[in-house]
């Protein structure tokens, strides 16, 4: 590289510009080296050879030490700057002496240099500190060896020539050398200047590329983003609205809609019917305020589908603080939304039929109770029960009483107005809640009954269920409201009520509720719980009523059970078997009667009566699964003989599921058990069923021996039991015989057996077997 090429790149070149400014000077300085040893080599060895051979030996040592202390200086260039500087800038103020000595005026050129050569390499005040040196040693060291130089006027004055000499010397020098210092100052000042704006214009394009940078970084999150965005201009509320300008990629995903088809239209493309304007009403006036909201929203895709969205909107102001955009974050709830209607429809409303549940109904009552009691008008509250649906729903499968209860449930919404309530509590039982009747109690009492009976004549029509008809009625029990005191619970508890006394009247009829009726049911809870501390504290007993043949003589006897209430007294058994059978007691009092009869009939045994004993036992004792298992166990803890022992059931046990009744009963009577259908005749009275059965005895139901021999319906009912009896080689009993005339007429006929008052009470077992040993059981003989 030659000299005029570092000088090139040091002043002109981009390069140079962009390096640190502190180095240029030092540039500088290796550059005049370099020219100085370029040029000095090639004019020093000329110059070294003809000042040799001219006899001017120390101008050839001179020029060759000038040269060898350039090289060194220049080769070196580890050593500190300025002290490289300050040997270049001593070398040329002593050649200049050495000059001024040797040669004369033409060291002048030499002492000029220095000061100026100061200023380019130190500065303006190394400079100067030069320029006073350079003075100094011209005015001192020219007049001491008065070198020849020819000045008119001053040959005999050298001082006074040296003088002036020196003071326009150091005017020029000074000239040159300050002007030299400013312009390199302006350059260095320029150049940091240059610096300055070149690292600001390098700052400001990293922070371009960094803005650049993050906002492709963020456009590509925006895109890419699962959530919907949309920016929207800042333009006025009214119509048309604000217009689209972005729209991420999850909104063409969730709407169907591609940017070119919205970009330009405003947010209502995607609104629809069902869009709540309350909520676009609020979402508008706080955009009027510029101040963020949260909503949720019903929209519309391309397609027309429904979505639900969870929005952010928020604006967007510039740095004067003027709104500029308004950015909204979109978030599908859709299927939140499903779950959380799947869920109230769960909570407030039946699954089968889809009416309100009990929950809603509850929720319903207690605000219409609230409302009647600012403003009081007659409403009612109906309870319907399907009347033997449970027949229905076992003839013909769980499918088709599903389907019918639905067709109840849209038959009685069809039935009644907007404002009122249709609700199913479960299985069959449906209650309708009715408001505003009439503002008369009387008069919506009336009304209340006509819509009870408008509804008991509209289920009496057919069902069609699968192309069969299927006929059903309802009990239907009715309240009213308000009355002081009353709350939602409590109107259910006395409509309930009233449904339960229309189905005792007959079923398929209407009861109102009355007070009375409250007060039975609160009777009937009381005597089921004594009911239940009757089997643990010993108030119940066994009494055993025989059964006897023409001769009067026992030939069988049936086990009742009575309850000796501590402060009732003597409770009849038609008052606490109907609650023990409507209620889990059943299941506890079945079986302590059945094994007390057992040890009963151990008993009598022992005493030496092999009579049979019968024993009452109910369909939901019959029915438990583990029956025939926990008889086995009982008859093997016991001891008793099954062979001694008839069941007594009820024609209403055949009515359920014969095929596995008659299972059951075959399995007890592989263990000796005979059975006996009580009260026969007056439930499932179907003959068919009695060739199936593995049946010992029937027994003749009271209400046909009543009347008999006066009525000759019951007369023609008692003769038709006797003679199918006898021709399918039955035993017969006749219960509840009380006279004489009962006797003959039955015995007269073939009945094997007589059981009542006429010949017994039911008494205790010990007191029967006292009786035995001291009298006959007949009245008086029999013929």
């Amino acid at each position: 590289m030659t000299a005029f090429q570092t000088l090139q790149q040091t002043f002109l070149t981009p390069q140079a510009e962009n390096e640190e400014l502190h180095n240029w000077r030092e540039r500088i300085l290796s550059a005049i080296l370099l020219v100085i040893v370029t040029l000095g080599s090639l004019a020093a060895i000329p110059s070294v050879l003809l000042a040799w051979r001219e006899g001017l030996v120390a101008v050839a040592w001179i020029d060759a030490f000038a040269l060898a202390w350039v090289i060194t200086i220049w080769r070196y260039r580890t050593l500190p700057y300025r002290f490289r500087a300050w040997n270049l800038l001593a070398l040329v103020y002593l050649l200049g002496l050495w000059f001024l000595m040797v040669i004369g005026p033409a060291s002048q050129i030499y002492l000029m240099a220095f000061p100026v050569m100061t200023a380019l390499l130190l500065g303006l005040r190394p400079a100067l500190l030069a320029l006073v040196l350079n003075g100094v040693s011209l005015l001192s060291l020219g007049y001491a060896v008065n070198a020849d130089l020819q000045m008119q006027g001053f040959e005999s004055q050298p001082l006074l020539k040296w003088v002036v000499i020196t003071i326009n010397f150091m005017f020029i020098n000074s000239v040159i050398t300050i002007s030299c210092a400013v312009l390199l100052n302006q350059l260095e000042t320029s150049l940091e200047r240059q610096r300055a704006i070149t690292q600001s214009l390098e700052k400001g394009q990293s922070h371009l590329q960094k803005a650049n940078e993050d906002l492709r970084l963020t456009g590509t999150a925006l895109t890419r983003l699962n959530d919907m965005v949309v920016i929207t201009e800042a333009a006025p509320l009214s119509a048309p609205g604000p217009r689209i300008v972005f729209v991420n990629d999850a909104f063409e995903r969730c709407t169907g809609y591609t940017r070119e088809e919205v970009i330009g239209k405003t947010p209502r493309v995607l609104q629809g019917p069902r869009t709540s304007r309350t909520e676009l009403d609020r979402i508008k006036a706080a955009l009027g305020k510029q101040e963020p909201v949260h909503a949720e929203l019903l929209n519309y895709a391309k397609d027309g589908q429904e979505y639900w969205l969870d929005l952010n909107i928020v604006p967007v102001t510039n740095e004067q603080g003027e709104l500029t955009h308004w950015v909204s974050v979109e978030r599908n709830i859709t299927e939140r939304k499903k779950a959380e209607e799947d869920i109230h429809r769960l909570a407030y409303f039946d699954v089968l039929t889809g009416l309100p549940n009990r929950r809603m109904l509850l929720d319903r009552l207690e605000q219409v109770l609230a409302s009647a009691r600012r403003s009081p008008v007659i409403g009612a509250l109906l309870y319907l029960d399907l009347d033997r649906f449970k027949n229905i729903n076992d003839a013909r499968g769980h499918t088709a009483g599903d389907a019918l209860l639905m067709s109840v449930g849209q038959r009685l919404s069809d039935l009644v107005r907007e404002e009122d309530t249709v609700a199913r509590l479960g299985g069959d039982e449906f209650v309708i809640l009715t408001t505003h009747l009439t503002a008369d109690h009387d008069a919506g009492g009336r009304a209340a009954m006509a819509v009870a009976n408008k509804v008991r004549e509209a289920l009496e029509q057919p069902f069609t269920i699968h192309g069969e008809p299927y006929s059903t009625s309802a009990s239907i029990g009715v309240t009213l409201l308000p009355k002081p005191g009353q709350s939602a619970d409590g109107l259910l508890r006395e409509a309930d009520t009233a449904m339960y006394r229309a189905k005792a009247a007959g079923r398929n009829r209407i009861a109102f509720f009355e007070a009375a009726m409250q007060s039975e049911v609160e009777e009937r809870l009381a005597l089921e719980h004594d009911l239940a501390q009757a089997i643990t504290q010993n108030q119940l007993a066994l009494h055993l009523q025989p059964q006897v043949d023409r001769t009067g003589h026992a030939v069988g006897a049936e086990l009742l059970l009575r309850w000796t209430h501590p402060v009732r007294g003597q409770v009849p058994p038609s008052t606490f078997i109907p609650v023990a059978e409507d209620s889990p007691l059943m299941l506890r009092l079945g079986d302590w009667v059945m094994e007390q009869a057992f040890r009963t009939q151990v008993h009598l045994q022992a005493a030496g009566h092999t009579l049979p004993l019968s024993i009452n036992v109910s369909p939901r004792q019959f029915r438990q699964s583990d029956f025939v298992r926990r008889v086995s166990a009982l008859l093997a803890s016991t001891g008793a003989n099954p062979a001694r022992l008839v069941f007594e059931v009820t024609e209403g046990l055949l009515i359920e599921n014969l095929d596995r009744t008659i299972a059951r009963m075959n399995e007890l009577a592989a263990l000796g058990i005979r059975f006996s259908i009580d009260d026969f005749g007056t439930g499932y009275s179907s003959l068919a069923y009695l060739k199936r059965l593995p049946l010992y005895e029937i027994k003749i139901d009271k209400s046909f021996i009543d009347d008999t021999p006066a009525d000759p319906n019951d007369t023609a009912i008692v003769q038709m039991i006797l003679s199918m009896a006898r021709h399918m080689g039955l035993k017969v009993v006749a219960e509840g015989v009380e006279t004489r005339e009962q006797a003959d007429f039955l015995l007269a006929h073939g009945c094997d057996a007589l059981q009542g008052y006429l010949f017994a009470k039911p008494a205790p077992v010990s007191d029967w077997l006292a009786r035995q040993s001291s009298r006959p059981l007949q009245p008086h003989p029999m013929t």
